[in-house]
């Protein structure tokens, strides 16, 4: 996953979170989520490409059986199994890297505001995201006491731009490229 520095502060009732602005009293919902990955779109993809593979190499080993000698027939035939696994291994291998960067588990900031939840940060570590959730709460319960605003701080973010992330429901995914 991309990481990016991302600067979020406080400041004048409004909540800048890298290039994006909330006003704090268009803020209906602050909450920590932690996002499940679909794995099982990947894992099919890959037993789909070994079936396709295993059934195009036992197909051509059953026609160079048939149409050579046995001798130079098994010969060729154990080609064609290792060229089928040539292809097998490297579906294997991308499935590891798409499903290497799901094992860890990665915990989103949802603000809710009166159109929809949208995940504002991205972050394997639970205590950042919540902390960021008791910052921002308390800045709406108050918004002018001067300890409801932080001072900017600077995070990493692990949200890969380009797909969208459904965090809000009961039902919420996140979402592995493939």
């Amino acid at each position: 996953m991309a990481t990016e520095r991302i600067r979020v502060e406080i400041s004048r009732r409004v909540l800048h979170i890298g290039s994006t602005v909330y006003p704090l009293q268009n803020i209906a919902r602050v909450q920590p989520q932690a996002l499940q990955f679909a794995r099982w779109p990947a894992i099919k993809s890959f037993l789909k490409a070994v079936v396709i593979w295993t059934v195009l190499a036992a197909a051509a080993s059953a026609a160079i059986k048939a149409a050579a000698g046995r001798h130079t027939g098994s010969i060729t035939a154990v080609n064609v199994w290792t060229a089928a696994a040539v292809p097998v291994a490297v579906s294997a291998l991308l499935l590891l890297v798409r499903l290497g960067r799901t094992w860890r588990r990665y915990y989103a900031l949802v603000i809710d505001t009166a159109g929809s939840a949208r995940a504002a940060l991205v972050n394997p570590d639970r205590r950042v995201i919540s902390d960021l959730v008791a910052k921002i709460t308390k800045a709406i319960e108050k918004p002018d006491d001067p300890a409801a605003v932080f001072a900017p701080m600077t995070i990493n973010n692990y949200n890969h731009v380009g797909h969208n992330v459904n965090v809000s429901g009961s039902g919420s995914i996140g979402k592995v490229s493939l």
